[in-house]
Formats: C-alpha cells, sequence, structure tokens
C-alpha cells in the first residue's frame, strides 16, 4: 500500500519538477503558438461557414507558391519543438536571445491575427476568383501587407529563437518566397481595382 501511494504522489511532482525545467520564454512561445492557432481556425470557420472558399489560384510559380506555404508550417513546427523540448536540435541560446524571439513572436502574432479578421472573407491561400473588396482599413492604412509583415515577424523569431541552420535556411526561403508571391498579387490587385489600388499604393507603402 505505501508502496503504491508513493508512486501516485511521484508522477504529479515529477510533472511539476519537468514543467519548472522549461524556461519562461519557452512557455510563452507555447501559449503564444497555441492563441494564433486558435485565432487561424476561427478566422477560417468564420469563411467556411458562410459558404466561401479559403483557396485561390497561386499569385507566382505554383512551385513556389506551395513550397513557400510549407515553409511557413515547417518554421513555426520547428519553433514550437525547440519552446516544448528546450534541448531539441541540441542548440543553446543565451536568454537575451530567447526573450528577443519571444518578443518579435508576440507582435508577429498579434499583427497575423488582426489581419486575418480585418480580411474576412477577402482571406485567401492565393488569389481569390471571386468578387471581392478592397481593404485598407485597419493595419492596412499603415502597411500593403500587414499579414505578411507579421508572417516575417514569425519567421524572424523562429530563426532566433531556434538558430539551428536548417530552421534559418527554412525561415529565410519563406521570407523569401512569399516577397515574390506580394509582387504577384499587387499585380493582381492593380488589374482588378484599377484606380482604388494605385491611389492606395500611392498612400500605403508596402511594407513600412
Amino acid at each position: 500500500m505505501s508502496a503504491t501511494r508513493s508512486t501516485s504522489h511521484s508522477l504529479p511532482g515529477k510533472i511539476t519538477n519537468r514543467l519548472k525545467m522549461i524556461p519562461l520564454p519557452n512557455i510563452i512561445v507555447v501559449a503564444v503558438l497555441t492563441f494564433l492557432g486558435i485565432g487561424m481556425i476561427i478566422a477560417f470557420l468564420r469563411i467556411v461557414l458562410k459558404g466561401g472558399s479559403l483557396v485561390g489560384k497561386p499569385s507566382a510559380n505554383p512551385f513556389l507558391f506551395y513550397s513557400g506555404k510549407l515553409a511557413i508550417f515547417a518554421s513555426i513546427g520547428l519553433l514550437l519543438c525547440k519552446a516544448l523540448m528546450p534541448s531539441f536540435g541540441g542548440v543553446q541560446i543565451p536568454g537575451w536571445m530567447a526573450w528577443l524571439g519571444t518578443g518579435i513572436l508576440t507582435a508577429g502574432s498579434v499583427i497575423l491575427l488582426l489581419s486575418f479578421f480585418t480580411l474576412n472573407e477577402s482571406l485567401k491561400y492565393g488569389l481569390p476568383e471571386e468578387k471581392t473588396r478592397l481593404i485598407t482599413n485597419g493595419l492596412f492604412r499603415f502597411t500593403r501587407n500587414p499579414l505578411y509583415m507579421g508572417l516575417f515577424l514569425v519567421n524572424t523569431a523562429s530563426a532566433i529563437f531556434f538558430p539551428l541552420l536548417p530552421n534559418i535556411l527554412i525561415s529565410l526561403y519563406c521570407i523569401g518566397v512569399h516577397v515574390i508571391l506580394i509582387l504577384g498579387e499587387e499585380q493582381f490587385l492593380e488589374k482588378r481595382f484599377g484606380a482604388d489600388w494605385i491611389e492606395y499604393k500611392n498612400k500605403v507603402k508596402r511594407f513600412i
């Protein structure tokens, strides 16, 4: 009986000790990514439940387009693995880098979520085929591409928090590809919205 009681009490203790071994920045990263994931699901469900589609046409070469999208999830996935398992990859970073990456990730995630909900039904993976409106409110008053700005910050945070060479290369690839996709999207927007787009483009910078 005493042995059984000792074993049952040791499991919560082991879990508590395990959690104590995870640095605070790692816990914040997991929380932020969880919040970001939930927000994305809600934003996507709002579109799907209204009968909309999340998928559009590639705005550049299909290989670049789809590999760039996969790079997003690879970069975020590696960041999450590193946050959950501090020894993952065998790379150790100083505390200031961990906090820097955490801060950039938080800022990028907030920008991403605000962009998702501002775009509303215009949110697509690619170029929409159905009729849409030109979004110029919210964060779009300050930059023409707040969603991509948020994404670039998340990629940068991943490379800082987990500076393993493959992850750095994935993050850089993701950023580079999406710069190309932005150029394709802007050509599409000019054709679709004409003078309204040109007026908006002349007032608001591509990034900041």
